[in-house]
């Protein structure tokens, strides 16, 4: 038999290996594959002009990393202000139709209140004066007919 070759029998009892070994036997090939890029990398060298511009690349990201922690941070600050103003807004919006409501409701009050201070019909100057015309007349007729 061949190496990497396997037999039909031999494969049948791959099939009946029992749940542990298949377990240990699938983890062993993930750590093989995970290993074969470190393996392939390990063996190639870096040049002094490569790993310092290396250096320098990595330098740059991790600034550009702070950079954008922090920009992150002030954008978060930012957006929970703006959520405390939206609810301020909404408040006063809130409390902008309250008042519009009392102030219409003052409006109706003095509406009713000029109808009840207005004067009545019999309390009109002309109706006074024709009254008051009527009442001389009447009496002079009443005083020349009484002779």
């Amino acid at each position: 038999m061949e190496i990497g070759a396997l037999s039909m029998k031999e494969i049948h009892n791959l099939n009946h290996l029992p749940a542990n070994h298949v377990i240990k036997m699938k983890k062993l090939i993930l750590i093989l594959l995970l290993l074969t890029p470190v393996w392939v990398l390990s063996q190639t060298t870096f040049t002094d002009k490569q790993v310092v511009k290396m250096d320098s690349l990595f330098q740059v990201y991790e600034q550009n990393d702070s950079l954008q922690k922090i920009k992150i941070n002030l954008l978060t600050t930012q957006i929970t202000n703006y959520t405390t103003l939206h609810v301020q807004d909404s408040l006063q919006i809130a409390f902008m139709g309250e008042k519009t409501d009392l102030l219409n409701q003052r409006i109706e009050l003095y509406i009713d209140l000029t109808k009840e201070l207005r004067p009545k019909w019999y309390n009109k100057p002309v109706i006074h004066f024709f009254l008051g015309a009527a009442t001389i007349i009447t009496s002079s007729w009443v005083v020349s007919n009484v002779k």
